[in-house]
Order: C-alpha cells, then sequence, then structure tokens
C-alpha cells in the first residue's frame, strides 16, 4: 500500500517510486527515525494512523500537532528541520502546493524554525515557475509567503517581472504588493507595479496598489508619490493627481523636486495651475531643476504663450551665464517647438544659434522643430536646405522629418515635387529632389543664405547618410501624400491599394480625405460606397468623415442623401458637430415644400440641444421666404414688412425660429392655438404666415381644419391695459389677416360683425380683454401670469368658416 505522510491533520502522498524503508533503518540512529516533533508520552500503537506503518521513516507526526502538548521553551528543540523539509519537498513533487501551504501554516502556528539550509531551492524555484506559467498566480505567492516565513529566501525563485506582468493582466494590485512585499528591492517594485498598471491605463488598479502601500510604510515615500502622479497622467486623470498632492500636503510632508515635476507635466494642460505649483515649489524651498524649467516652457508651448516662453529663457540663460545650471538639449528643443508653433522662423534660428554657440547639438526633435518651424510659415526651399544640413552634421533622421518635408511641399501646392520627394525617399535617391530644389528659384532671396550647404560636398557624400538610415512610411506619410492627390480619385484610391500592400491600414484621416476627393467631381454615389467600405473595413465613421461626406452630398444638391448619412451617423453614435449642422442648414437656397423646412427645423432644433450656438440670419431668410409665399401665391398683395432690408444687427434674436418650429413640427390637427408671446410684430407676422402655409399644404394633401384657430397675442393683469407692445402686434396681426389674406380675425368669445373691418381694423375701438376663465387656466399658465391672479388674455379666433374659404380660394388659384 502506498504509504502517507500525515502533517497536522493533512495527508499528502508521495511520489509512487518512493521506496519504504527497509527494517533496519528502523534501528538507524535516533536522529534520522525520530518524528519532527516527540511527543511527551508516546501514544498506543493502537492510536496510530494505520495508513503509517511502523517502518515508514518518513512519517512527519505521529499524532495531530496540540499546542497544550509542548513547553514554549523548548519547542524548536521538539522540532526536526530535516524532516519537515523532506516533507515539503515530497508534497511539492505530488503537486500538492494547497495542502502543503496549509500544513506549513499549522506547523507555524506551533513552532517557529528555519528550512533555509534543508530545503533544496531548485526543486522549489522549479515548482513556482511552473505555478506562474499556469497562471496560478495566488498558490504562487502564498507558497513564496509561508517559506519565506520560514527563512527560506526567495529572491531567486522566480523572475518578478513575471509576476507582475501576470497581476497586471489579471488587474490584481493586492497580490501584486503582497509579493514584493517579499523581496529586498520592495520599494522599486512598488514603483514598478504603479507603472505597470498605469501604463495599462488601469488607474484603479493602480490606486489599489498604492493605498495598500500606503498603509505598510512608516513615512511617505517620495518615489511612489511621483509614481502614482505619473499613472494619473497616463490615465488622463489629472484631477486625482491633484487630490494626491494635496493629501500630500496635508501629512505636512514637502514633495521634493520629482514629485513637483510629475505634477506639473501631469497638468501641463492647465497654465494657471502649473504656474501656481511652481511658485509653491520655491514656497516651499523646493529648488528647480532643469527639468522644472523644461516642463514649464512646454506648458507656455501648449498655452500658446510666446511671451512668458521667451522670459523664461532669457531667466534661464542667465542662471546658465552664473553656473547655477546648465541648459540641456531637451530645453532647446522645447522653445524651439514653442517658436514652430507659431511660425516664428527667425526666432527658431536664433535658437539654433545659441545651441551652437552653447556646445549643444541638436537632436532630432530640435532638426524637426526648426525645419517645422520654416515649413508652417510656407518656406518650403529653407525647410529642404535645413534637412540637408541635418544629413550633414549627422544627426539621424526620423519619419517625422520626411513627412514634415512632404506636408510643407503639399502646403505650398507642390504636388509633384511631394510625389518625386517621396519615391526617392523609397528609392535612396533623395539627393535627387535635392538637387532640383537648389536649382530652383528662391521663393525668398534673402533667406536662402541662412543655412547654406557647405561648399566641396558632394551630392554622394549627402546620399551615403540617407542610405544608412532608411524608413518605412507611416499612414501619416499617406494621408499627406493623398491631399496631394488633389481631384484625381483614381490615384487617391491607388495609394489606398498601397497602403495595405505596405501592410498598413488606412484610418479615419485617409478616408475622410478619398470621400473628399471623391466628392470633388460629384460623385454620391461613389462617397457612400466609400463609407460602407470604411464600415466593413472595422473602421467607425468619425464625425469627420460623415461630415465630408454630407458636404459633397450638399455641393451635388442630393439634400435627401446628406439627411440620409445625418441619420446614420447618429445611429452609428457619432455627434454632429458645429460644422456638420452649418452644413445642412446652409443646403438650401429656398424651400419648396413644407417637409424641407420641417426637416431643417428638426435639425436646427437638435443643434440648440447638442449645446451649438446657431447663426439664425440664414435660416430666417429662408423661413421668411417659406413664410411669405403664401401671400405671394395669390399675387393680390404686396408684403410691406421688408424683413431682409434690416441690419443684421437690429435683426430680432429671439424665439422665432423655436416658435415656428414648436408649430410647423406637429400634426396640422393639433394647430389648435398659435402662440407669439414675447414676439416682436414682424415675428409673430412670421410665425403666423408659416402656420398658414403648412396648413395650406397639408389641406391639399386631403388635410382639414375642423376647428376655430386661436392667437395667443399677450396677457395683462386685470386692472391695467395692453402695453404698447401688444397692441402693436395686435395691430399688425389683424392688418394680415383682415387685408392681405381675408381671414376674419375676431376677438375671441366676443360678437363683432363679420363685415366690420374698420372697427376690426381700429385696435382702440376693440376690447379684447377676456378674463381667464376656468378652463383657459392653461392658456394663462404659459403666459408667465400665475394662475391664482385674475389674468386678462389677448386673443384673437381665425374662424374656422374662413380658413375653409380661404384654403379653397388658394387651391383653386393654384
Amino acid at each position: 500500500m502506498r504509504d502517507f505522510v500525515i502533517l497536522g491533520s493533512s495527508i499528502i502522498t508521495p511520489p509512487p517510486n518512493s521506496q519504504p524503508p527497509s527494517s533496519s533503518s528502523s534501528s538507524s540512529t535516533p536522529q534520522h527515525r525520530h518524528p519532527i516533533i516527540k511527543p511527551h508520552k508516546p501514544p498506543p500503537l493502537s492510536k496510530l494512523n494505520p495508513l503509517s506503518p511502523r517502518n515508514n521513516s518518513s512519517t512527519l507526526l505521529q499524532t495531530p500537532l496540540k499546542p497544550k502538548q509542548f513547553d514554549t521553551c523548548d519547542i524548536d528543540s521538539e522540532v526536526n528541520p530535516e524532516l519537515l523539509a523532506n516533507a515539503v519537498l515530497v508534497g511539492i513533487k505530488g503537486k500538492n502546493v494547497r495542502s502543503v501551504i496549509e500544513s506549513l501554516n499549522k506547523v507555524e502556528s506551533i513552532a517557529k524554525i528555519s528550512l533555509s539550509t534543508h530545503l533544496d531551492a531548485p526543486v522549489i524555484a522549479n515548482e513556482c515557475r511552473q505555478l506562474v506559467t499556469s497562471g496560478h498566480i495566488e498558490e504562487a505567492v502564498e507558497l513564496m509567503e509561508v517559506l519565506s516565513r520560514f527563512q527560506l529566501s526567495i529572491a531567486e525563485l522566480v523572475q518578478p517581472s513575471d509576476i507582475l506582468k501576470r497581476c497586471v493582466l489579471k488587474r490584481k494590485p493586492i497580490l501584486a504588493v503582497r509579493y514584493a512585499s517579499l523581496l529586498p528591492q520592495a520599494l522599486i517594485l512598488f514603483c514598478q507595479i504603479i507603472s505597470e498598471f498605469g501604463k495599462s491605463r488601469d488607474l484603479v488598479s493602480a490606486l489599489k496598489a498604492y493605498d495598500v502601500m500606503k498603509k505598510n510604510l512608516k513615512r511617505p515615500n517620495m518615489y511612489i508619490y511621483r509614481a502614482i502622479i505619473d499613472a494619473c497622467g497616463l490615465c488622463g486623470d489629472f484631477m486625482k493627481s491633484r487630490y494626491i498632492y494635496e493629501d500630500l500636503l496635508n501629512q505636512k510632508t514637502t514633495p521634493n523636486v520629482y514629485v513637483f515635476n510629475s505634477l506639473m507635466n501631469v497638468n501641463a494642460h492647465d497654465f494657471s495651475y502649473s504656474l501656481n505649483l511652481y511658485q509653491n515649489m520655491q514656497k516651499l524651498g523646493v529648488k528647480p531643476d532643469v527639468t522644472s524649467y523644461n516642463i514649464l516652457l512646454k506648458v507656455c508651448c501648449v498655452a500658446g504663450r510666446v511671451d512668458l516662453a521667451q522670459d523664461m529663457y532669457k531667466e534661464l540663460k542667465h542662471l546658465e551665464s552664473v553656473g547655477q545650471l546648465k541648459l540641456d538639449v531637451f530645453t532647446y528643443s522645447t522653445i524651439l517647438k514653442v517658436f514652430a508653433d507659431r511660425k516664428l522662423w527667425q526666432m527658431a534660428l536664433k535658437i539654433k544659434h545659441d545651441m551652437l554657440s552653447a556646445g549643444v547639438s541638436l537632436n532630432t526633435v530640435a532638426w524637426s522643430s526648426l525645419i517645422n518651424a520654416f515649413a508652417h510659415a510656407g518656406h518650403v526651399e529653407q525647410a529642404i536646405q535645413l534637412f540637408e544640413e541635418m544629413l550633414l552634421s549627422g544627426c539621424e533622421p526620423n519619419t517625422q522629418c520626411f513627412n514634415i518635408i512632404l506636408n510643407a511641399c503639399v502646403e505650398g501646392c507642390q504636388y509633384d515635387r511631394a510625389f518625386r520627394f517621396f519615391h526617392s525617399w523609397k528609392g535612396n535617391k533623395m539627393l535627387v529632389s535635392f538637387d532640383e530644389s537648389n536649382n530652383n528659384n528662391s521663393e525668398q532671396g534673402g533667406m536662402h543664405n541662412v543655412t547654406t550647404v557647405p561648399t566641396g560636398v558632394s551630392s554622394s557624400h549627402i546620399l551615403s547618410f540617407t542610405e544608412r538610415f532608411p524608413f518605412a512610411p507611416t499612414t501619416s506619410t499617406y494621408n499627406i501624400l493623398l491631399k496631394a492627390c488633389g481631384s484625381n480619385y483614381y490615384h487617391a484610391k491607388a495609394l489606398i491599394n498601397e497602403m495595405r500592400t505596405v501592410g498598413l491600414s488606412p484610418n479615419q484621416i485617409s478616408w475622410s480625405i478619398l470621400i473628399d476627393i471623391c466628392g470633388a467631381s460629384e460623385n454620391v454615389d461613389g462617397v457612400v460606397e466609400i463609407l460602407k467600405t470604411m464600415i466593413d473595413s472595422g473602421i467607425k465613421p468619425d464625425v469627420i468623415a460623415y461630415t465630408t461626406a454630407i458636404k459633397v452630398c450638399v455641393e451635388s444638391r442630393n439634400f435627401t442623401q446628406a439627411l440620409i448619412l445625418y441619420e446614420e451617423m447618429q445611429s452609428y453614435g457619432t455627434l454632429p458637430n458645429l460644422v456638420t449642422y452649418n452644413t445642412l442648414l446652409r443646403a438650401r437656397g429656398k424651400y419648396g415644400s413644407l417637409r424641407e423646412v420641417q426637416q431643417c427645423l428638426a435639425i436646427y432644433q437638435d443643434m440648440r440641444r447638442a449645446g451649438f450656438k446657431p447663426n439664425d440670419y440664414y435660416l430666417e431668410e429662408l423661413i421668411e421666404e417659406w413664410c411669405e409665399g403664401v401671400i405671394q401665391d395669390s399675387g393680390e398683395y404686396e408684403c410691406e414688412y421688408s424683413y431682409n432690408k434690416k441690419p443684421e444687427i437690429e435683426r430680432p434674436q429671439s424665439l422665432l425660429l423655436e416658435k415656428i418650429a414648436t408649430h410647423l413640427l406637429k400634426r396640422v390637427a393639433d394647430i389648435l392655438a398659435i402662440d407669439v408671446q414675447g414676439l416682436t410684430k414682424v415675428e409673430a407676422r412670421l410665425v403666423i404666415l408659416a402656420v398658414l402655409r403648412m396648413i395650406k399644404e397639408n389641406y391639399a394633401f386631403g388635410h382639414s381644419v375642423n376647428d376655430d384657430i386661436l392667437i395667443i397675442i399677450g396677457a395683462t393683469k386685470a386692472d391695467e391695459s395692453p402695453s404698447k407692445e401688444i397692441l402693436e402686434v395686435q395691430e399688425a396681426i389683424i392688418k394680415l389677416l383682415w387685408n392681405e389674406l381675408g381671414l376674419e380675425a375676431l376677438p375671441a368669445k366676443t360678437s363683432f360683425a363679420p363685415n366690420d373691418r374698420t372697427k376690426l381694423q381700429n385696435p382702440k375701438l376693440l376690447n379684447l380683454s377676456l378674463k381667464a376663465l376656468p378652463a383657459d387656466n392653461a392658456l394663462a399658465s404659459t403666459s408667465g401670469v400665475h394662475t391664482r391672479r385674475p389674468a386678462v388674455l389677448q386673443r384673437l379666433k381665425v374662424t374656422k368658416k374662413s380658413l375653409h374659404r380661404w384654403l379653397q380660394r388658394k387651391v383653386s388659384v393654384k
């Protein structure tokens, strides 16, 4: 029968090939046969485990462990470390790791012993590596934890990076901290744990690890604080980095310069906050280093504060002159970028001169920024000359440098030159394009001598640099070349195919440029097909792609397809931007039907709800033209309101379009009241005309009007006369309805003779004041007057009978 090793209450099965000891071994030296813990009184044989025969010398315990059986002063002398180590190895080899962990925990609660000289470290290390490889990280860490408490060094058992990597993948920050705490380089590993979680954009796990570390440390550790702040920056949560900084200050601890640098770098987008950090840094007595100033220059670059960057650069030059610090290449590169972004190429050249004077060689970033300064300013020739100088200096260029040159050619409309440069790049013959550029006339001869190629240098010498630095084009490279295709759709499509051939995937920018090129020939079907291909390739079109496609449809006068794309982009969860809305709202030169007006008003309302402030001028003109069509169709009356002649600054920026949209987006059967409260007389005219035109168009499709229409003009208190504004609006509406349209407009619930137009046209002769009855409470509440107090609504009623006569007359005229 297979033997068993009893360890406390756990049973560990040894491997099948283990041989039972011989009978002579039972009478061997005592230290080879006594158990780990000697009981004070040997138990009778009848109480021994039947599965542990007397001839098994590997038996660890003959009775369950009970702490009360041992004297505390003699515990260590009662334990046999060698037999315990042998049992641990047997259990590990038998893949009973969980039983070994539980049993060692029980032994640890009874006796404190050391197994460092008795365990076979390679066997333990092999098992731990297998556990880690198979994904059982918890068991591996628990085994190393319990073995460390038995004085076993676990530093060499496994590679820390293997465990930490798997903990990051499985999002187990607490387990990673537990393992790192077992190693002598725990502080370094703590920072690495936070950093790795930050790189994986898992800030929640990084913060959990940070909280555990903070509790276990006796005092704040600046390395850990810097690591968690950097993780906040990687995850884009700059506010959390500020809370961590405040927590550090609340502990009455002064951050060091590295913590301040990380905090300023994470908050570089916030100019005022970064500047306050710099000032607090000085107040706390922390001396800034070169990195601090480099980050501050970056802050100025992001904020576009060239003036402050210049002042800081002067201060840095002064500090360098007195020997307090030494400017490095990063300082110069950053200030170069500040000037390059603002197209200040003269200042950028001065920085280059300062660098060379200080003995600082320009690196790739510095050269790229300098070249970019000329490229942004439109000086293509000088940008290419700087690139040649970069090659001569021995600085290794990168793809970004080439892309800057290509983009400069495209921005300068030198499309052929861009393609020649690109093909020479791929063929390692860049000097062909360079020699051509040197033979061309300079755009600005005065600048040609700024960066002159040294004489006596052959083209083959420069070509040797290009042969040493081969580059593969990127997606950005092809996107620049797509712009150089102009309106040649087939050339652009060939470039897209070439991208795929070289292993690059077109991105959203690539497809958007292709859509724009296709739209230049008003090929709406081709644009829709490109969008479909883009979706099929797994790329979700962004707002730029959809807006470009909508623009093509609008320019091709296919407004129906533009609306389809507008609805499609919303169904995909892509939110329109201001350009999208303006493109749709300005698509029409005139409205032909109610449906078209309703579509544009729906887009207008979407734009307002999205938080964009629309320019109502263009849309109001179209709405006015459409509304006035009600009168112009009859040809009897001439409009006496010249809305378009009003200066734009005097045009009413009120709720005009909102009022029109409120009525026109309803069904004709729902139009029982037209609310013109708060509108001027011109705005009220347009709202009423818009509703009447809608009624007329719907009547032609068989929708009749079944009730009178109420026009709510305004509300006043019971004891007050109507205001001058209300009377003006009232008079304008009556003139419109009676004189221009031939409709009967009566005071609500007041009997007047239908043919008494003279009296109706004179507001002073009318008593249109009606106290709000209980049934009118809803209308009174819309006016903004409290319903508990008596209110007078100024209302007009357009009778159903006159509406039918007007509609029949309009239809017959049509």
